[in-house]
């Protein structure tokens, strides 16, 4: 049986998981865009990791450290360990409570009512949705090198696959069978993460000698490189911010208003790091490992699909495969679904439709937008297979992070108002858009000796701060809605 027949029926099944849950649709909008809030903790963890786990997390990981390193862990999977369930704890609940409150659908529903200001969201959603849109491309490049690499499927082929497969099960099933299919697909790239893992070190005869054949390899600087713990300082800790972007991916924010009740989010507080553990740290070192046998010039997005491919059978090849693009999908899905949401309830219902539409109506609109962005999407990555995977999602990602002060303002700040998150937004969208061609050339750049985002997150923060603090304050009775005791 070969690696494509294997993954081929792995998509069939996670067809066969949409159409279930199509079963279960209720015909409204808040059953379509956020499953009826009837999410329990065991699917919401499911949903939220396997949101968060990209292929910035796979193929990008090992690319990465190909490239730069072991230290590439230190950098993103030891901060996201400590940074993510801090903000689903500080944020997350938070968000909960006040949608729950207040029938909140979408990210920009919640800032639009808590700031009182339709043209902030006029301004944030382009703005979101490219942000997005740079994501969703990561998963697209990521599975075409990863089904190229693994079966030998031609990228542009590969790439429609996965979109294509994504695209029914959210067209069909919603939140609801995004978040059953992210289920079954978290459960599925941890327990073939593992197998890959132990198969590839098992062939290369140990983690003692893979490592020893790294550091007695021919070209001793790529050895060198391939095992350095020094890093400069200042990048190393400017990467402790990118994961603070979770706190303002639109995709989660929809997935937290998903909960039945807040508790339920003690499972992904406790149970996150050590799950970025077991996804990460294999992946790193696979990377490292791949320096004592690649060719230097192998782009970092082929390097985990080459290892699996040379040191695993037909059969775990096709099974390894399978779990590295249920990783990619599990984020495609949910970030389709977050841009049909946005769109439908932010952009069309309220700048342009002039009546109510019926809730059919409502729902095809936003599956109507899901189709658009996936076309989109699948031209874009024919145009740039060899686009850094771990590039596009650190550059996404700051740009992410540098929106969080007006999320987190919002939620904790009375003081802040409507100036301040505009000016805020209007610095991050003229610094992101001004330094992105430099952003994703390879190797990225550095501004000031650290990354572009702690200066991006400084701006940003000060121009919110201080255009708050010299406008009027907003309403206290406005306030009161958000600030008061709301349901646990």
């Amino acid at each position: 049986m070969t690696p494509l027949t294997i993954i081929v029926l792995y998509l069939c099944l996670l067809l066969g998981v949409a159409v279930l849950s199509n079963v279960f649709l209720k015909k409204t909008a808040g059953d379509f865009f956020l499953a009826s809030r009837s999410i329990g903790p065991f699917m919401l963890f499911m949903s939220l990791f396997g949101t968060t786990m990209t292929a910035f997390s796979l193929t990008g990981s090992s690319g990465f450290t190909f490239k730069n390193g072991i230290v590439t862990y230190g950098l993103m999977g030891s901060w996201s360990a400590l940074v993510h369930p801090l903000i689903f704890f500080l944020v997350g609940a938070k968000v909960w409570a006040l949608g729950k409150r207040h029938g909140y659908l979408t990210q920009l529903s919640y800032l639009r009512d808590r700031y009182q200001s339709s043209f902030l969201t006029l301004l944030l959603f382009p703005l979101l949705v490219g942000f997005i849109m740079l994501y969703v491309l990561m998963g697209a490049i990521g599975a075409g090198s990863a089904l190229q690499g693994i079966a030998g499927l031609e990228y542009k082929w590969g790439v429609a696959l996965v979109s294509s497969v994504v695209l029914v099960y959210v067209f069909f099933g919603g939140m609801r069978g995004t978040a059953w299919a992210n289920t079954m697909q978290t459960l599925v790239f941890l327990i073939m993460g593992a197998v890959a893992f132990v198969v590839i070190v098992s062939d290369l005869g140990g983690p003692q000698e893979a490592t020893r054949q790294v550091i007695e390899h021919a070209n001793a600087e790529v050895a060198k490189r391939a095992v350095r713990t020094d890093f400069n300082k200042g990048v190393f800790a400017s990467y402790c911010l990118i994961p603070i972007s979770v706190g303002m991916f639109p995709h989660l924010f929809q997935h937290w208003l998903t909960a039945k009740k807040a508790s339920n989010f003690k499972l992904s507080v406790a149970a996150f790091p050590f799950c970025i553990l077991i996804l990460w740290a294999p992946c790193v070192l696979i990377g490292m490992w791949a320096t004592a046998s690649l060719p230097l010039e192998v782009p970092g997005n082929e390097v985990l699909p080459r290892m699996v491919s040379a040191h695993a059978g037909n059969v775990l090849s096709g099974l390894i495969g399978a779990g590295i693009l249920a990783a990619m999908m599990s984020s495609m899905d949910s970030q389709f679904l977050c841009l049909g949401s946005m769109f439908t309830n932010d952009f069309y219902l309220h700048f342009i439709a002039k009546d109510r539409p019926s809730e059919r109506s409502v729902v095809w609109m936003g599956r109507m937008f899901v189709i658009s962005i996936v076309v989109a999407t699948y031209f874009i990555a024919l145009y740039c297979p060899k686009k850094s995977v771990f590039g596009l999602g650190v550059w996404c990602f700051t740009g992410f992070t540098s929106l969080f002060p007006i999320l987190v303002g919002g939620l904790y700040w009375k003081r802040s108002n409507k100036y301040g998150a505009i000016a805020s937004v209007v610095v991050v969208a003229c610094m992101w858009l001004y330094y992105i061609d430099r952003a994703l050339e390879p190797g990225g750049f550095l501004l000031l000796g650290v990354l572009p985002v702690v200066l991006m997150l400084a701006a940003s923060t000060l121009a919110f701060v201080v255009a708050s603090l010299v406008t009027p304050p907003p309403d206290e009775a406005h306030i009161a809605k958000f600030f008061a005791p709301g349901p646990g």
